[in-house]
This record gives C-alpha cells, sequence and structure tokens, in this order.
C-alpha cells in the first residue's frame, strides 16, 4: 500500500520546521524498525477549529521528507503535529492494541516544577538520550520537555507491555503526563512547531547523545526513585502488595489497576526476599510464584518468560542486598564458603568476574585489566596462608590448592564480584588515557575511577604540539585545508564509541600516499581501542569467519583493515550490520556466545576498489571514499616517520578531541572531493544504472514487463562480464528505481522502456 500524497498548503510564517531535527527524531524513534507510523494533526488550542488528520507513513529513505511535509503543512494550516513514538502494524488504525513496537521510554513533563523532576529522574535513571522542548510552556515558565531514554533493543510483545507500564510509573513518581502509560499516545514532533493562543515556537531537540539502556535495568533503577514532592497530595497508581495481589485477579492491559508484569514483579519480589532471608527454599518460592501465574494471571506468563524473569529478579534482589549480619546463617568457620566470603569482602571493589567470558578482572588504578596471569589465585592464596596461620586447627586443608580453586569458585558468583558484558565500557563518550578520562562531549579531563568501568585505555595523554602531523596532512592532502578539516572530525568522531553516522570510511589511493601512515599512527595512539581486522572478514565469502573475529571488537572505537584486493566484492550485508548501530553475536574460543553494541567505526585503506554488487541506498548512506591520490616520490619518502609522528602522540591526540568537538558541532561533513569521488565510486560500480543508461528510454508513462527487462539484462550482463543473478535479485534491483505494476496479466515496471535495439531475442513486445 503506497502513502497517499500530502496536500500542499501555503501561508507566509515566521518560523518554519526544521527538517534536520525530524531526521534526527526519525533516526532516533524509528531506527531499523518496519511497518508504519501514525502521525496526528489536529488545531491547536488558541487556533480556528480545523478537520483533524491521521495519515500513516511506512518506514523507509523517504519517511523524513513525508514527516518534514506533514510538518509543514500542520505549520501552514494552524494545526499541531503529533507522532507516536512507535510502529503500527498496519496503517488505517492506531490504537494501543495496533502498536508493535517502541525504541524508547518517554516521560512528558508539562507542569509545576520542570526542572527539579527532571534532575531525580536523571539521578535514578541516567542521562536521557533525547530531550525535547515540546514548546509550550508552564505557568511558572518552565519549559515543557519531553525526556527519551533510548532503549538497547526495540520493545516488542510483553516488553513493549512492560516498557508502557515503566512509563505509567515513572509519571507517577514524578508527576509527569500519565497518559503515556498507553502505548498509542502521541506526542508533539521534534522539529514542528507549537502555535498557541498566539505564541509561535520550534519544538526543538535540546539535547541528542547515544546512550542506550536496557530495559530491565531501567526498571530496576526506577524502583528506587522515590516520588516528587509537589507539595499537594497525589493519587498515583500505587501498586498493590503482595498481599493484596494474591487475593486478586490481573487481567493484561492493567484492566485492574496494575498490570501483569507490575503484579508478578511484586510477587516475585516478596519471594526472592524470603528465599533471600532463609525464610522458604528455593523450590518453594518458585512453586509460590508459578502457583500464583496461573491461579491469578490472566492470561497467564508462559512458563519460559516467568522462568527468565524470576532468575533476573532474584538477580537483582542479591546485587542490591549485601549480607547483613543476622539475616542468614554465617558460614561454618574455616570452610570454603567462608574463605570466599572472607575474599570478596576484602576485594569486592578491586575484582570483578565476568562468567560468559570465563575472565577475571582487577582494577589497576586507570582501568580494569584482564587478569591474564592468575593473580587471583595468588591473592587467594595468601590470604589462606593468612587465615590458616591463625586457625586452631584445619592449617593444612585451608592452603591446599583444591581449597584456593574452591574458593576462587566459589566468589565468582558473589554479586559484589559478578558482571555482565554490557557493564563494560558502555559510556560511549568517556575515553581513558594515561592523563585521565576525556569526557569527548566537552573535552574536560578527570581522574578515572572504578565506577567508570572502562577496561581499556589510549596510548597517549591529550596535550603538546604535533608540527610534523601537520605537515604530514598538508602533503598528503595536496594542501587542501578542506580535507584535512574532514579528516580531523573522521579522526574525533572515531574517539567515541558513538556510531550514529554508520559510516564506513574507505581510504584509496594507489600506493606511496600517506594512507597507512595516517591510519597507523591513529592506530597505535588509540591504544586498546584499536584493533586491526583482518580485511577477509569485510569481504564477501562462501565461508563463514569464527566468530572470535568479532569478539575482539568489543569495546573497540577504531578498527582498520588494511590491502584490499583487486576484483573482490565487500560482503555488503556484513558492513550493514557492523555500521548500521545494532547488536552483533560473538564469542571468545571456547566460550559462551554473547551480545553487545559495536561502538567502533570501520576504516579500511587500500589500493584497490571492491566491487559492489547492490547499489543500494544503504550502502550510498555508508560509503566515505576518502581519495589518498598525492603520490610521494621515491627521494621524500622517510621510513622513519610514522616513528617521528609519535613521539608527537599527545599533540595528535590533542587534534584528534579538538575534530570531535568540530564532529559535534557540525557534522562529519564530507568535502565535495569525497562527494564527488565516492559519487563516481557508485556509478562505476552501478552496473544496473549503466544498462539502464545504455538500454532503456525513460519516461513515467513507459512500462516494460519484468520478463523482457530480465532478458536484456542477462544478455548486457553477459556482454559486459557482470553477474546477471536471479529474476527475483534483478526485480529487487529494479523496485528501489522504478515502480512495480502487473499489466495484462504480465508483471512489469512503470517508468522505463527497452529501446528497440536493446530488446532480446524471444522477448515479448507487449507493451500496450
Amino acid at each position: 500500500m503506497s502513502t497517499p500524497p500530502i496536500p500542499v498548503a501555503h501561508k507566509d510564517a515566521g518560523i518554519l520546521p526544521d527538517r534536520q531535527m525530524i531526521a534526527a527524531f526519525s533516526e532516533f524513534a524509528f531506527r531499523d524498525l518496519d511497518g508504519w507510523i501514525a502521525v496526528r494533526c489536529f488545531a491547536e488550542k488558541g487556533n480556528p477549529d480545523r478537520t483533524p488528520r491521521l495519515t500513516f507513513h511506512e518506514i523507509n529513505s523517504d519517511l523524513t521528507a513525508r514527516l518534514t511535509d506533514e510538518a509543514r503543512l500542520a505549520s501552514d494550516m494552524g494545526l499541531a503535529c503529533f507522532v507516536l513514538p512507535g510502529t503500527v502494524v498496519a496503517p488505517g488504525s492506531a490504537k494501543a492494541a495496533d502498536v508493535t513496537a517502541i525504541r524508547s521510554v518517554v516521560v512528558d513533563l508539562d507542569e509545576g516544577d520542570i526542572q527539579g523532576k527532571r534532575q531525580l529522574l536523571v539521578e535514578h535513571l541516567g542521562t536521557p538520550s533525547m530531550e525535547v522542548a515540546s514548546g509550550g510552556r508552564t505557568q511558572e515558565g518552565f519549559d515543557r520537555i519531553h525526556l527519551h531514554w533510548a532503549l538497547k533493543a526495540p520493545a516488542l510483545g510483553e516488553e513493549l507491555k512492560t516498557a508502557c507500564s515503566l512509563r505509567g510509573f515513572l509519571a507517577d513518581k514524578a508527576g509527569a503526563d500519565t497518559a503515556f502509560r498507553s502505548a498509542h499516545q502521541p506526542i508533539r514532533l521534534p522539529g514542528s512547531v507549537y502555535r498557541k493562543h498566539g505564541s509561535e515556537r520550534l519544538c526543538e531537540i535540546r539535547g541528542h547523545v547515544g546512550v542506550e539502556y536496557a530495559l530491565g535495568r531501567l526498571w530496576d533503577a526506577a524502583s528506587g526513585m522515590p516520588a516528587f514532592d509537589t507539595g499537594k497530595a497525589q493519587v498515583p497508581s500505587v501498586r498493590p502488595d503482595h498481599q493484596r495481589l494474591m487475593a486478586m485477579v490481573v487481567r493484561e492491559g492493567g484492566q485492574d489497576g496494575t498490570t501483569r508484569y507490575e503484579a508478578l514483579s511484586t510477587v516475585i519480589g516478596h519471594w526472592a526476599r524470603q528465599h533471600r532471608l532463609g525464610r522458604v527454599g528455593w523450590d518453594g518460592a518458585w512453586e509460590a510464584i508459578r502457583s500464583y501465574n496461573e491461579a491469578c494471571v490472566r492470561p497467564p506468563w508462559p512458563l519460559d518468560r516467568l522462568k527468565a524473569e524470576t532468575d533476573r529478579l532474584v538477580a537483582v534482589d542479591l546485587r542490591n542486598h549485601t549480607l547483613i549480619e543476622g539475616e542468614i546463617p554465617a558460614p561454618p568457620e574455616g570452610s570454603q564458603d567462608a574463605l570466599a566470603e572472607s575474599f570478596s569482602g576484602l576485594n569486592a571493589s578491586g575484582w570483578k568476574y565476568v562468567s560468559v567470558w570465563g575472565k577475571w578482572l582487577r582494577w589497576s588504578g586507570n582501568r580494569w585489566c584482564d587478569d591474564e596471569a592468575r593473580e587471583v589465585q595468588h591473592v587467594i592464596r595468601i590470604m589462606c596462608r593468612a587465615i590458616a596461620a591463625e586457625a586452631k586447627s584445619g592449617q593444612k586443608s585451608m592452603t591446599s590448592a583444591s581449597t584456593v580453586t574452591a574458593v576462587e569458585r566459589l566468589a565468582r558468583s558473589d554479586p559484589r564480584h559478578a558482571r555482565r558484558p554490557d557493564d563494560w565500557d558502555h559510556d560511549p563518550w568517556l575515553l581513558n588515557t594515561p592523563g585521565g578520562t576525556v569526557d569527548l562531549r566537552t573535552g574536560t579531563l578527570s581522574q578515572p575511577t572504578p565506577a567508570d568501568e572502562v577496561t581499556k585505555v589510549t596510548a597517549a595523554a591529550p596535550g603538546g604540539e604535533c608540527a610534523i602531523w601537520h605537515s604530514f596532512l598538508h602533503r598528503v592532502t595536496g594542501g587542501d585545508d578542506v580535507l584535512q578539516g574532514y579528516l580531523q572530525r573522521v579522526a574525533g568522531y572515531c574517539l567515541t564509541g558513538v556510531t550514529s553516522e554508520h559510516a564506513l570510511f574507505f581510504l584509496y589511493g594507489t600506493g606511496a600516499n600517506g594512507k597507512s601512515v595516517f591510519t597507523g599512527t591513529l592506530d597505535a595512539i588509540l591504544g586498546d581501542y584499536a584493533e586491526i581486522a583482518p580485511i577477509e572478514m569485510l569481504m564477501s565469502s562462501s565461508s563463514d569467519r569464527h566468530p572470535t573475529e568479532l569478539a575482539k571488537l568489543r569495546g573497540a572505537r577504531f578498527v582498520t583493515a588494511v590491502e584490499t584486493e583487486r576484483d573482490r566484492p565487500w560482503a555488503e550485508s556484513k558492513l550493514k550490520v557492523l555500521t548500521g548501530g545494532d547488536r552483533v553475536t560473538a564469542r571468545f574460543m571456547n566460550r559462551d556466545f554473547f551480545d553487545f553494541k559495536p561502538q567502533f567505526k570501520l576504516v579500511v585503506a587500500g589500493n584497490h576498489k571492491p566491487i559492489i554488487r547492490t547499489v543500494d541506498e544503504a550502502m550510498r548512506r555508508r560509503l566515505h571514499l576518502i581519495p589518498f591520490t598525492v603520490t610521494i616520490p621515491a627521494e621524500d619518502r622517510d621510513p622513519e616517520l610514522q616513528a617521528k609522528l609519535l613521539l608527537e602522540k599527545d599533540g595528535i591526540l590533542d587534534w584528534a578531541i579538538e575534530g570531535c568537538l568540530a564532529w559535534q558541532a557540525r557534522g562529519l561533513e564530507p568535502p565535495e572531493v569525497v562527494r564527488e569521488t565516492t559519487k563516481d565510486y557508485f556509478e562505476a560500480e552501478d552496473a544496473i544504472g549503466r544498462w539502464v543508461e545504455e538500454c532503456c528510454d525513460l519516461d513515467p508513462a513507459y512500462w516494460e514487463s519484468s520478463a523482457n527487462l530480465y532478458a536484456s539484462w542477462r544478455v548486457w550482463s553477459e556482454t559486459n562480464g557482470e553477474p546477471f543473478g536471479s529474476k527475483k535479485s534483478f526485480s529487487s534491483s529494479l523496485v528501489v528505481r522504478f515502480k512495480p505494476h502487473r499489466h495484462s496479466n504480465a508483471r512489469g515496471f512503470w517508468g522505463l522502456r527497452l529501446r528497440p535495439s536493446a530488446t532480446a531475442a524471444g522477448s515479448s513486445d507487449d507493451r500496450s
């Protein structure tokens, strides 16, 4: 179903919709989602009544343009432009039951002490991923704001209900708009114009950072958040306690004043605490939870979902409650359990364990390091020896190898040590250096702390000059200051763990032009944040690569691959995944699989341009071909250049940090030479585009059958040495360029027609 055209209206207006903000919100709210979005336009208060509009738009590359048109039309007609911040299954209806996915948890602060409420939310949930000033103002003069916390994965199915429950819970706690308890509640479109009672302001994005949150973690954080003191009596939707819940039926959708998720969380939390306090065995606790689900929850949760949520909440309960004397029995003196408790009590702040990796990490003073030398065993051994020296009996068994090993294994699962992969290097704006941690949003330096949870450090500290580096850049760019500025912004972007540009940087040149020196210098300076990937990982192959290649890229920010091969095609699907911002799955050798969100930017340097099989919008949007075309004469080449540049490593890092600030201010902003070189590359690789140019006439009124087109394409491909592929893949390539249409019982496309000279033998000439 195609999106209906938007009527055009024109009116002189002071403030116009901001396409860039609309694009930013569209990417933020709908990235990698499928389906349709609903746009509601209706009369603003204080403006003449007009017929409201409800339109639906499919999520595709044209979405920003369609939303901008909607915002402009709404502005011209004095309408408010609202969008449902999620997807619906099909056009026509945007009720709660139609919503299929959302990518963020939103809170609408529209009255009272806005800044006080915002501070409460930030203190407990963390920095919002996006902050929007909606255009309205309270009676006290505060800007009304929308706060969004982006989710690491879209909320679907039961998680969608959980996310909506969280929105309602946060609204109750913060004194916000409780309408967002419903999945279909729309929100004013950022970038659209607010016009009420003669006021005119832009609904503008005030802040946008690349931080994402796990839905479960947001719930954990929210559960400890106090209600905001508004100074007047509140009537929030208080969650019933477990005793009341055991006597009531809870139906889906919050029909009984609480959702199934809220009810089960309360009951699970109660039995988790009873088990932690030693008042009930685990089998009894689980049986009580399962029985409640079957007896009181309508419909009951599936057992696998119930078990997973129970395990999660039990782990949260253990993390949040350190052992308190008297709550559970102390371990027997001198036992392995007692020794493990002693180790954890002494070393919880300096030692952590990640089960999925099978690794201990220790705090080194400026980062968390892998315990490659098994130092943890030595620490436990010395502790056991000291305790045994004071013991009255059992000294020998306390210091045995089996005891030391058992203590280490017991300590692994202690909540004070146990960590998950996502706990590490999670702040994409924090860069750890030998001189301190840099907040890349501002360039400010601070002392590292264990709470930063960083495992990496650069090889340079910011500061100093880099005259040789500037001279090198001037030489390899042919004195192009604009290109040098772009390279600085690229380097700055690569310092961060943000991947919002979804870019692949390809440094191309035929040799002796500085591209390897450029990437090699940055690779050396970035230290642990840099990794080298085998070029084969990015090239198309008939066999799968081992997942350990991906595992080592967790937490990396600058990944280089060199020496592209002649006539090898890109692994286009993999490149789109690696640069798309979605989570990927990997594992270390002989370990379990784990997921992580890539923070790395791919920078490829080569003398040959790989083949692009599918010239589509996704590849065009990602690829930046950066020309290194100045060949350095043999007599001017300095074999010690890179060593000399590394003497300026602190200054070069400072240069890159300045580039990061410039990138945040203006984006990558590739210069014309990069845009044109990239365009030429795609045109040369666009075999279908060349076939269309050579064999077809174009006009919206023309139509040609798919069979005729494929026959011509196959002949042309065989003549020009191009792979012709299947009819299905060929038609898929045409869909993005022309409009498919069945005509006279034949499939075909509007917009083109074969020239007589290009009609393949045996093809039909039925174009009527």
